[in-house]
């Protein structure tokens, strides 16, 4: 994986998440789409097993960063996600827009877990309805984004290792 590509993916997901802000909150649950999620997803979809992770913490240690969240809450639970995310490579089609619906759902609410039983723990408390909504949000754009990115896939070089048998 090319690390400049990386590099300028993270810098756009952190910064249209950032620059969103309000703009795309859904009613008053205050839910609105996590597109540094999707770069994990798409990350870990096309990456090798250990790139992917890596890169998955990457995203989310830079996400703790510039967010209120404690270093590391957002880098675990991407990491997470980047963990299911790869375990699926050989099962699911990468290109398929239910897959990345599912992917997204899934990742959104493992990854929303993980920040539901850090605000239980170390307060303040996270809001399940805005953890669910988010959720749905994120999956529904989810084809859309990673549709794109899928096309510029090429930039990343990403390689597989050869299976041993």
């Amino acid at each position: 994986m090319r690390l400049t590509a990386y590099f300028i993916l993270v810098y756009l997901a952190i910064g249209l998440q950032i620059g969103m802000g309000d703009f795309a909150r859904v009613g008053g649950s205050g839910a609105r789409p996590d597109l540094v999620l999707l770069a994990v997803i798409f990350i870990g979809i096309h990456a090798p097993r250990d790139a992917a992770l890596l890169g998955a913490f990457g995203i989310g240690l830079v996400k703790d960063m510039t967010t209120l969240s404690p270093l590391g809450l957002y880098a675990i639970a991407y990491s997470l996600v980047g963990l299911f995310t790869v375990s699926t490579q050989e099962l699911v089609y990468r290109a398929h827009p239910v897959t990345h619906i599912m992917l997204g759902f899934a990742g959104s609410l493992l990854a929303g877990a993980v920040v539901l039983i850090h605000g239980w723990i170390k307060g303040p408390p996270a809001s399940l309805a805005e953890m669910f909504g988010s959720a749905l949000f994120t999956a529904v754009v989810a084809p859309v984004v990673l549709g794109l990115l899928n096309l510029a896939r090429g930039a990343f070089s990403f390689r597989r290792r050869a299976r041993m048998h």
